[in-house]
């Protein structure tokens, strides 16, 4: 028998096992040489209702092995949406908070132009400019190097968002892009 029967268990994918291990009050926070408990790897199987089943058991949601990742970025690396979806809520209930990555499109300046407030506070030929997650614009895909433009005006997002489609995908929905 293992030394860490319910890792072995979630690793078997045997749900059964599992839950005889939760009733006999097996330590749901049991660690193996990566670090890792149960939850990490029910995540990295996309496992849903196992992650369900061990979270509802009391699994810490916010342990993370020796890799610094937490089971909502196992799941997410894999592409297992709906299992990074769950732990995703499960981080939310206790506070944590994603970690926006940056994030820049390319548009040209005359798209951008055409916003009646645009205003160029550095030069820029006519061609391609960067517009950022915070709304920035500059001159080369850098944040804040190069910065053309810089407004967070209500009327400034909604001409991005409206008039340029532009909005910054969520960790989430890149990973559901890459499964379809």
């Amino acid at each position: 028998m293992s030394a860490l029967p319910l890792i072995a268990a979630v690793q078997a994918g045997n749900s059964t096992a599992v839950q005889i291990l939760i009733s006999n009050h097996v330590d749901i926070e049991q660690v193996d040489e990566y670090g890792w408990t149960a939850l990490n790897w029910a995540a990295g199987r996309g496992d849903t209702a196992m992650v369900e089943q061990l979270l509802n058991a009391g699994a810490n949601v916010a342990h993370t092995g020796r890799d610094n990742r937490t089971a909502y970025a196992i799941a997410l690396a894999a592409a297992h949406v709906d299992t990074a979806l769950l732990l995703q809520q499960a981080e939310q209930k206790i506070g944590m908070t994603s970690v926006v990555h940056p994030y820049c499109k390319a548009y040209t300046v005359d798209a951008l132009r055409k916003f009646p407030e645009w205003s160029e506070s550095a030069g820029v030929a006519d061609g391609i400019v960067y517009l950022h997650h915070d709304f920035s614009v500059t001159a080369c895909f850098w944040h804040d190097e190069d910065v053309v433009f810089r407004s967070s005006s209500p009327a400034w997002q909604q001409f991005c968002t409206e008039e340029l489609a532009f909005f910054v995908p969520t960790d989430l929905s890149l990973a559901a892009a890459l499964v379809q």
